[in-house]
């Protein structure tokens, strides 16, 4: 065979090989072609996805910066940035969301990403609604505490380590994508060598897909392109002030923000140092954080560990910024970002904040703010120093348990009086920390939420443990004062009651004329009435209450004081009175009227060192429409004074002379609080009190109480209102003392009753159980040592409810307005003359029973 036949064989043979290389050659190259563009769309997208996500979190940044303005100032032009960027943040989450739709960023992921943004966006939303609502101070305490919980922190916290994993799997798809792109890349340049060695046919095909190539980069160039534009666009756009540094430490670029917030222009700055920008003091710690980002496998760091450094304008001047430095490779030489945040505002606010902390601190009295479950959410000094518990013990604990106490209300009804009037105030028993009693006055007042629903209560207390202890020492020193000069005065008439009693009985047991004896009798009953009548007022003043309200002669308890004083006071003070003859009677308590009396007295003695006078004077006025007179209303009034030749008041005294526990007396010597209780008693009475005094010329107390109305039924004749008429009613005496019995049954039955006795409450009940039918009226004695009177009542009440009872005491008084106790138709106070006795005993009869 020709060796050209040969060639051609060859050719015939090798050209199909050689075309089918060329082919293989082809198609191969035309999918490495297609592998590298794919390969360049995924850098592209990865890149996208990876500066989406750090713009979405510096976004994040801004609007919790804008929050934070908010709080501390209140002034809404902080809102502005706070909006812009939770606008920011969302559109780019919805970018983040495209690229999930595409598949190109783990779903799950990207929704946990989602969550914690909308998490922090409601807790931004939160404490900028609780910074809206109420005084400043409050809500800006609501706000802090709401920041102070620590959430807001730990959600930014949550979101970082979120971004930081999506952001570092995109630089590991990113590094893998370019050892693919490099494996490509040289898959071709051997598919180009294999090519050219074939056939032209092969160098076409390479010169073909070289062009794919090159047309593919190009896409890849112009994306990256785009891309830088854009990522230029979000710097420009930055709230904070960006500013890209050489590895000289030179300045290369400054965004808007940097220029407006250092006041120059980016090409008055590019190319010179960037610690013309801050001042001198903090060029080391900038230079350590160049140092610290290069050394270290981290490629971002705080200055100062996020402490402030400042700032210089063009101006020279300083303003606190907050500043971070981050590190990039280009053209394998660092390239140093260096983000800057302008923090005059918020460092203004946490100044205004210590001053506001430091002036809580400062107030004495203990403040602290419960909530609804009564919770302590916030806890000053002055409650540390009041309690002995700390802020951080308090803090959280029940206040119940924290600060145990008692007052007349429980916390709870508080509680309930704080929600309806929205404010308490009293007094509380309080146990501190340590055991210590204390008394202390407390203010609660309701704190709303920003819906105006009750949310907290704020409660202020001040310790009046030694007030409280002083104002008792002073009323018992007032009483023991008031029960001496008392003392002294019944003592002396005592001794003249008791003289009169033991020798007129004496002088019974003598051969006298009716005439003598009819004397001794009166001398003696009118001595045992002046005694029963001291006795009552011992007993009154005794036990600290008054007795019933009755008609009162104001003349026989000026007289009854001006014995009592002519034996006390000094032989220097002369005691006078004058009475009008005719003076009407008053309704009243006469032991607190003799008591007013005595104080009015006893003042006027002290005005007096070296003697003088005391005059008592009692007269009828009335009070119509055109007399001006303070606190009186129109009508019949009974006028008592009481004045003195003393030093005199000045008008400074006279202003507070009313005051409780102001006193002129010396250490030892005096209350204040005798005026006071005069005044209190007056008041009782529905009259009021006045006071005339001059220095050097005396003073005179008065006081005005209103009279019983006139009587116009004709005069009843004494005698006939004395004894009663005789009807035979059968009358049960029950009493533990004999005596009283046999008393009661002579006197009863001289008068024609028939009487019954019963020694005892235990034989009483059974002598009414056997002949209950024929007993028309029960006198009772209250106080019995086997069955007591109230028992004895109501056995007789469960018997017989129509039973009329006359209830009898030494000690035992009704309440003030009832004519008996409890149970009885009437009340007999011992002891008792048998006027009264009989004058009740008709009474009651005479009556419908009860």
């Amino acid at each position: 065979m020709p060796a050209t036949s040969r060639y051609f064989k060859w050719i015939n043979i090798l050209l199909p090989v050689a075309l089918l290389g060329v082919v293989g050659l082809s198609l191969l190259g035309v999918s490495t072609a297609r592998r590298a563009a794919i390969t360049s769309d995924q850098i592209a997208h990865n890149f996208v996805i990876r500066e989406d996500v750090r713009a979405a979190l510096s976004a994040l940044k801004d609007a919790e910066t804008g929050e934070r303005g908010f709080l501390i100032t209140g002034l809404d032009e902080y809102l502005v940035p706070y909006h812009a960027g939770l606008t920011k943040v969302e559109h780019y989450l919805v970018q983040l969301r495209s690229h999930c739709d595409a598949g190109i960023i783990d779903t799950g992921r990207l929704a946990t990403l989602e969550n914690l943004i909308a998490e922090k966006c409601t807790e931004l939303e939160e404490t900028i609604a609780a910074r809206r609502e109420g005084p400043d101070a409050e809500a800006f305490v609501r706000a802090k505490d709401i920041v102070a919980t620590d959430r807001g922190r730990q959600l930014m916290d949550s979101i970082r380590d979120v971004s930081e994993i999506i952001i570092a799997k995109r630089d590991e798809e990113l590094e893998l994508l370019q050892v693919q792109a490099a494996a490509h890349e040289t898959r071709h340049d051997i598919t180009i060598s294999m090519a050219l060695l074939l056939t032209l046919g092969t160098f076409v095909a390479a010169t073909m897909l070289t062009n794919l190539e090159r047309t593919g980069r190009r896409r890849t160039e112009a994306k990256l392109d785009v891309e830088q534009a854009r990522m230029l666009a979000i710097v420009d756009a930055s709230m904070d002030a960006v500013v890209a540094v050489d590895h000289h430490a030179n300045i290369i670029v400054l965004n808007p923000t940097a220029e407006s917030l250092f006041q120059t222009t980016e090409e008055a700055l590019t190319g010179k140092p960037f610690t013309d920008l801050i001042a001198p003091r903090f060029h080391n710690d900038f230079a350590m954080a160049m140092k610290l980002s290069t050394d270290s496998e981290g490629v971002r760091m705080q200055v100062r560990n996020g402490n402030i450094i400042h700032g210089l304008n063009s101006r020279g001047d300083e303003f606190p910024a907050v500043a971070v430095v981050s590190r990039a490779l280009v053209d394998n030489q660092p390239l140093f970002t260096v983000m800057l945040k302008d923090v005059t505002e918020r460092e203004t606010g946490r100044i205004r904040m210590r001053e506001q902390a430091a002036i809580l601190s400062r107030i004495r009295d203990s403040i602290h703010i419960r909530d609804l479950d009564d919770r302590i959410q916030l806890w000053n000094d002055g409650a540390e120093q009041l309690y002995g518990w700390t802020e951080d013990e308090a803090l959280g604990r029940l206040g119940s348990e924290l600060i145990p106490g008692s007052s007349t209300m429980s916390e709870a009804e508080i509680l309930q009086w704080v929600l309806a009037d929205g404010v308490w105030v009293g007094e509380r028993n309080v146990r501190a920390r340590d055991g210590t009693e204390l008394i202390v006055e407390s203010r609660r007042s309701l704190i709303v939420d920003e819906h105006g629903e009750p949310s907290s209560q704020l409660i202020i207390s001040i310790d009046v443990t030694d007030d409280k202890r002083r104002e008792q020492a002073k009323r018992r020193s007032q009483r023991l004062e008031s029960i001496g000069t008392l003392a002294s005065g019944i003592a002396h008439d005592l001794n003249n009651v008791l003289t009169p009693i033991t020798m007129g009985a004496k002088l019974l047991r003598r051969n006298n004329s009716d005439q003598q004896r009819s004397g001794l009798i009166d001398t003696i009953t009118a001595s045992a009435d002046r005694g029963a009548s001291m006795i009552r007022q011992l007993l009154s003043f005794a036990g600290g209450t008054s007795g019933p309200r009755e008609n009162v002669d104001m003349q026989e308890l000026i007289v009854e004081t001006c014995s009592i004083l002519n034996h006390t006071l000094a032989q220097t003070i002369t005691v006078q009175s004058f009475v009008d003859k005719s003076l009407w009677q008053i309704l009243g308590d006469s032991t607190e009227l003799s008591q007013v009396l005595m104080n009015l007295a006893i003042n006027a003695r002290d005005a007096m060192p070296d003697g003088g006078s005391i005059t008592f004077e009692a007269e009828n006025i009335t009070i119509d429409d055109d007399v001006a007179r303070t606190e009186l209303s129109p009508g019949r009034y009974v006028r008592v004074s009481v004045a003195d030749t003393g030093t005199g008041m000045t008008n400074e005294t006279l202003e507070r002379i009313f005051d409780p526990f102001y006193t002129t007396k010396g250490q030892g010597k005096g209350t204040g609080l005798g005026l006071a209780t005069c005044l209190g008693i007056v008041k009782t009475h529905e009259g009021t009190m006045t006071v005339d005094s001059e220095v050097g010329r005396g003073t005179t107390f008065a006081f005005y109480l209103p009279s019983l109305p006139d009587r116009t039924e004709e005069p009843v004749d004494e005698l006939t209102e004395r004894l009663p008429a005789d009807h035979g009613e059968h009358i049960l005496i029950v009493d533990d003392e004999l005596a009283i019995l046999q008393m009661l049954q002579a006197t009863l039955e001289s008068y024609g009753y028939k009487v019954i006795t019963a020694e005892g409450g235990a034989a009483a009940i059974t002598l009414f159980e056997q002949r209950n039918a024929e007993i028309d009226l029960v006198i009772v004695d209250m106080m019995m040592p086997d069955v007591d009177g109230t028992q004895v009542m109501q056995k007789f009440r469960e018997i017989r409810t129509d039973l009329k009872i006359i209830a009898s005491s030494g000690l035992k008084k009704p309440a003030y307005g009832e004519q008996g106790i409890e149970g009885s138709n009437a009340f007999l106070s011992k002891p008792y003359s048998d006027e009264q006795l009989l004058q009740i005993v008709r009474r009651v009869l005479s009556s419908s029973a009860s």
